[in-house]
């Protein structure tokens, strides 16, 4: 089989999560959560303060910047969130993906 099939990237037997780089010890699998959260809906908030800004402002020339801003802004809380998810999960390559479209 090619070396670079997609079942190759999809399969995470060989994998582990990066829990166990913590080996599994709660204050830091918790630490490590809560600020992948707390920081995901902090970049969350952004786009929406960009799109009340932009709402509230008739007179913007270049609305389409704002929005494309507040994709870039959601794609960077997504990273957040794809790292909270390999805490436990090795879905790397998805991981992967979301850092490439940011």
């Amino acid at each position: 089989m090619f070396p670079w099939s997609l079942a190759n990237f999809l399969d995470t037997s060989g994998l582990l999560p990066h829990g166990i780089c913590l080996t599994w010890r709660p204050e830091l699998l918790w630490l490590h959560a809560l600020s992948d959260v707390i920081t995901a809906l902090a970049y969350y908030s952004i786009p929406v303060a960009l799109l009340v800004f932009a709402w509230r402002r008739q007179d913007l020339e270049f609305r389409w910047m704002f929005v494309l801003f507040g994709v870039f802004i959601m794609a960077c809380g997504a990273t957040h969130i794809m790292g909270l998810w390999t805490l436990w999960e090795p879905v790397y390559l998805a991981e992967g993906v979301v850092k490439a479209i940011t």
